[in-house]
């Protein structure tokens, strides 16, 4: 079972990053689609969406930097699972990392849902929660709760 359960857990970390990973290239040409219906369901102005699209270029930047980071953690796993005789501190340093490396993306996530938010209008909020909502109850980006709270755990209201 010791033996079984790093590959595993290789194969776990493995199936989800390729299943983002397709999502990812089957979304490239998406953002258009993303932004039309920001524009159509909330309104929002030619300002609001240069802003947005700013913030979506660096959501789109750290998303790539996290891609790397967890191509090489993938790799140090594949070396310290098929390392004899294994070592299962090491093992368990680098799944430690990895599961960092996955909140630390997530809270990008997030930062980037209460960065759009911060731009739209008080009246345009609501729609944009909803929105959120139906997203990440659907399978989207990481749960955010009510956008109340921030990564440093200050209000965000």
């Amino acid at each position: 079972m010791r033996r079984i359960l790093p590959w595993v857990l290789l194969l776990v970390s493995l199936s989800a990053n390729l299943a983002v990973g397709a999502v990812a290239v089957h979304r490239r040409g998406a953002a258009p689609r993303g932004e039309a219906r920001l524009v159509s369901r909330l309104q929002i102005d030619s300002h609001q969406t240069a802003q947005i699209a700013r913030l979506r270029s660096s959501l789109w930047a750290s998303r790539q930097e996290h891609g790397r980071a967890m191509a090489d953690l993938r790799r140090q796993l594949a070396r310290a699972i098929t390392r004899q005789p294994e070592d299962p501190g090491a093992v368990s340093v680098i799944l430690r990392d990895i599961g960092e490396a996955q909140t630390g993306y997530q809270w990008d996530i997030i930062d980037h849902v209460l960065s759009v938010r911060d731009v739209l209008r008080p009246d345009q909020r609501p729609a944009f929660e909803e929105m959120m909502s139906e997203h990440l109850v659907a399978g989207g980006a990481a749960a955010c709760g009510d956008g109340s709270w921030s990564r440093d755990g200050g209000d965000r209201r």
